[in-house]
């Protein structure tokens, strides 16, 4: 891409038009999967997805409500598609009985992170803020949002994540690229300290830490992930050297909301 030339807007535009839709062909064929799976017996959306005001870029929070105790691959045990690039577990954000799992996946050559949640059946409702995919039966529509259920039935397991593991680094950096895309200085300042880094205005720093914190030699099986990485942090430098107009309202919106119906936002949950 030739950031401010003419190509950058048809090129940046394509790559997040193919990226939404790989994000939405995934949904689709999960929520097929997971219709015809013996445990799960509901799922929905919540987070920006499930608000419906999510871009391009937003992730995917999903929650499975499930009859029996999960399987210990939470997500091949659930046969959920596509390629993973990465796996980061944190026990303590599960529901009590159920699990959860970072899991970043490869879609139109991009990273996307989904935080997949198991929900035991038995205390398993629809959340205020959630968007439902599918119920094998009607269940209970909850006053509270996702997050605020989630806090009422807390894991026993109050183990975090590996904060020096390069999952945690890959996760971050793909975060905090994203944060740089959509202009949301805040959130990106708080990311690079999380990195120990400055504040990017680009994504130079981004790629500096993503090569000292990822040695693909020693982890080879995470060579997909740091070229996805790439590419993101790419894709981000190419929509913030746009022309202002190129990315506001009087002009092409290339990270413009996509459109779903959904209830009122919820609190974020911290993903470090």
């Amino acid at each position: 891409m030739n950031p401010g030339g003419d190509d950058t807007t048809p090129a940046a535009t394509a790559m997040l038009a193919a990226l939404a839709e790989a994000r939405a062909d995934w949904l689709g064929t999960a929520v097929t999967r997971l219709r015809s799976h013996p445990l799960a017996v509901a799922a929905w959306l919540f987070g920006s997805l499930g608000r419906g005001d999510a871009d391009a870029l937003s992730d995917i929070d999903l929650i499975v409500a499930v009859t029996q105790p999960p399987p210990s691959d939470v997500f091949a045990g659930l046969g959920l598609p596509g390629r993973r690039l990465f796996a980061r577990p944190k026990p303590r954000n599960a529901p009590a009985g159920g699990a959860y799992l970072a899991v970043c996946l490869e879609l139109a050559g991009l990273p996307v992170l989904v935080d997949l949640y198991l929900w035991p059946a038995a205390t398993a409702a629809h959340p205020a803020d959630g968007l439902l995919l599918f119920a094998a039966e009607q269940r209970r529509r909850a006053d509270l949002g996702f997050i605020a259920l989630l806090d009422r039935h807390p894991s026993s397991d109050t183990r975090g994540s590996d904060p020096t593991a390069p999952e945690t680094t890959l996760m971050l950096l793909q975060l905090a690229a994203k944060y740089l895309a959509r202009s949301d200085h805040a959130r990106l300042a708080s990311i690079c300290a999380q990195l120990g880094i400055p504040k990017a205005s680009n994504g130079a720093a981004l790629r500096s830490r993503l090569a000292d914190a990822v040695d693909t030699q020693a982890r080879p099986d995470l060579a997909a992930a740091v070229i996805a990485a790439e590419r993101l942090i790419a894709l981000a430098d190419a929509v913030t050297a746009l022309p202002l107009a190129a990315t506001k309202n009087n002009g092409p919106d290339l990270l413009g909301p996509t459109t779903s119906p959904a209830p009122a936002s919820a609190a974020e949950r911290d993903r470090s």
